[in-house]
């Protein structure tokens, strides 16, 4: 079993707060299972700075703006795309 968490750094606050955890069966599915509730997370919170936990890799994510103004999400399903050994 993997665990994986996301959180989110809002604005104007110093400590990440851990809102979505979880495990998987494997390193991949619980990294599917981070990336399907950090896209939730970004819909529901907006533009801040997010945090994706897989195991012991770690990833920040900070989605951008649309020309129209809206969440430009595209790069959410490749974080953590790979596992990291160090």
């Amino acid at each position: 079993m993997e665990r994986w968490r996301v959180g989110v750094l809002r604005s104007g606050v110093e400590n990440v707060a851990w809102t979505d955890q979880g495990e998987g069966t494997d390193w991949e599915s619980a990294r599917d299972a981070a990336v399907e509730a950090l896209h939730a997370r970004v819909l529901a919170e907006g533009r801040q700075e997010f945090r994706v936990q897989v195991a012991e890799n770690e990833a920040y994510v900070f989605p951008g703006e649309t020309a129209d103004g809206g969440l430009e999400l595209t790069g959410i399903g490749d974080v953590l795309s790979q596992r990291y050994s160090g």
